[in-house]
């Protein structure tokens, strides 16, 4: 059964799936994608689906990541506490008394983040963002023992925030986990649903990238695997319309409409293909707008570079709060998303992928 938009986001947003623990999203890629693309994996577990077109026509790659960010246990304490180790980048000042789930082996275990309270701590102190490596997972265990062997927690479980995704009061937004990057793989799946159903002058692959967070290594292996001749990245970009944030550092709206990267911390884009972009979106009369991101980087960092060069482009939809227990994220903006990376990639023929590259 083809889900909707909606129920797509939800399910994706769901779904727990940290860097290096990502094989549910990935199974769940597949199993809505059966018979639209051939699906196969990479040995990292990034997931594949092509589309096939016309012989010889050009290889555009699809990239969004699967991963979320997340936890491992690096420990048990003697009193059955848990220290955590990151999956990715997490600002400490967001995770205390945030409740997490300890994906074992047995099933989900709850939890929550403590630290030292306030009452016994000194005013100097209390004034200090408290660090992770000062934080603990209490999941109720009366001792070390009890968490291992009732509760079956060892260490290297991976650790998720205790997130529903929820529409909220205006029915555009939604509230919910793991946006960077669950909407690029939906707005990946759902273009593939799209193309299955028209002509397309190129074979499209999908890749529902691993380890984004920890370093973009599914993109790695996954353009090896693809060898594409143009790559778009479906990403999410940071909103900067929220108190405290000014047009220099950030103009990116939600609802505002899709998003292009011009440069980000690893990856400039294609010019051409950037400009193909924009004209795109004028000819449909679609909003979009523009993000630069000096710190981080997206799957195009390793893809743009494999082999001789891989023209590249990452489209995005605004979401606020990511790298946060919940994010925000508008349904008009991912409509939009779709809508453009459909329309470009039916525009990406044999004259316009050689016209991208450098004459």
């Amino acid at each position: 059964m083809t889900l909707s938009s909606y129920d797509l986001l939800e399910q994706l947003s769901n779904i727990d799936g940290p860097s290096g623990y990502e094989w549910a999203v990935g199974s769940f890629v597949a199993r809505q994608l059966d018979g639209v693309a051939a699906v196969e994996y990479d040995n990292l577990g990034s997931v594949i689906c092509r589309l096939d077109g016309p012989p010889g026509g050009p290889r555009i790659m699809l990239a969004a990541h699967t991963d979320e960010v997340g936890f491992m246990v690096q420990r048990i304490t003697e009193q059955g506490y848990l220290k955590l180790s990151p999956l990715g980048g997490w600002w400490d000042q967001v995770l205390l008394a945030q409740p997490l789930r300890v994906l074992t082996s047995r099933g989900p275990v709850p939890g929550v983040l403590g630290a030292k309270p306030p009452h016994l701590v000194e005013a100097d102190e209390r004034a200090k963002v408290v660090e992770l490596k000062k934080m603990f997972l209490d999941v109720g265990a009366t001792d070390a023992k009890q968490a291992r062997e009732q509760f079956g927690i060892n260490p290297g479980d991976p650790v998720v925030p205790a997130t529903a995704c929820t529409r909220m009061a205006n029915p555009d937004r939604l509230l919910g986990k793991a946006w960077d990057d669950r909407a690029g793989v939906a707005v990946m799946m759902e273009t593939i649903r799209e193309l299955s159903g028209a002509q397309s002058p190129n074979t499209v692959y999908g890749a529902g990238t691993a380890q984004e967070e920890v370093g973009l290594r599914g993109a790695q292996t996954a353009v090896q695997s693809i060898s594409p001749d143009v790559a778009l990245v479906l990403e999410v970009a940071i909103c900067g319309d929220m108190p405290g944030i000014d047009d220099d550092v950030s103009e990116v709206k939600l609802g505002g409409g899709p998003t292009i990267y011009l440069k980000e911390g690893s990856a400039i884009p294609n010019l051409r293909l950037r400009d193909l972009a924009i004209e795109t979106a004028r000819e449909l009369d679609m909003p979009l707008q523009f993000s630069v991101l000096d710190r981080g980087g997206t799957d195009a960092g390793k893809i743009h570079v494999h082999a001789g060069g891989v023209p590249s482009l990452v489209l995005s939809l605004p979401a606020r709060h990511i790298h946060a227990h919940h994010g925000i994220i508008d349904l008009n903006d991912y409509a939009q998303t779709v809508k453009l990376t459909v329309e470009l990639v039916k525009r990406l023929d044999a004259d316009t992928v050689a016209g991208l590259l450098p004459a």
